[in-house]
């Protein structure tokens, strides 16, 4: 790390306390060489988080962590991350509020579709990256097929012999 780059700060000294080293932190989370883009993206997951007061702490390593689980090897990667963990969040906070007694069931049935709906777009987000990855499934689609006089054409499943 040069001498001029953001040095990334932690809200409380017990959160520093428990990661000995913020800088891997961020870069594992963001997937950039460019430690302000990291901690942009820390902060943005992190502020997409509502918490509890005296919670922080814990929304901190929470959002460090998942980020770095998703194990981005770019910004983009990282900013696909981010997305998917801020979804996450959303959507267990959709599940937490529908959950809450004595409301009327309208306010937890919306609570509920719109959970659905950000665990919908966690799903995607996360095949998105897998593809970019390299790690979706590939599919061949043909459109069109012509067959010569005197040729032949198999139409269906074709697999090797031993194989099914």
């Amino acid at each position: 790390m040069t001498e001029n780059a953001v040095k990334p700060q932690a809200k409380s000294t017990a959160l520093k306390a428990k990661t000995r080293d913020n800088k891997g932190v961020y870069k594992r989370a963001g997937g950039s060489m460019v430690d302000a883009f990291n901690l942009a993206i820390y902060r943005q997951v992190q502020n997409a988080a509502w918490e509890p007061a005296g919670v922080e702490d814990k929304t901190l390593i929470f959002v460090g962590t998942a980020l770095a689980a998703f194990n981005p090897k770019d910004e983009i990667e990282g900013m696909m991350a981010a997305q998917a963990v801020a979804l996450h969040q959303g959507a267990m906070e959709c599940l937490r509020r529908a959950m809450i007694p004595d409301q009327p069931f309208d306010f937890a049935a919306r609570h509920r579709k719109d959970a659905a709906n950000l665990i919908r777009t966690f799903g995607e987000v996360v095949e998105s990256l897998e593809r970019k990855r390299g790690k979706g499934p590939q599919v061949v689609r043909v459109e069109r097929v012509v067959v010569q006089e005197g040729g032949q054409a198999i139409v269906g499943n074709v697999a090797p012999r031993g194989a099914g």
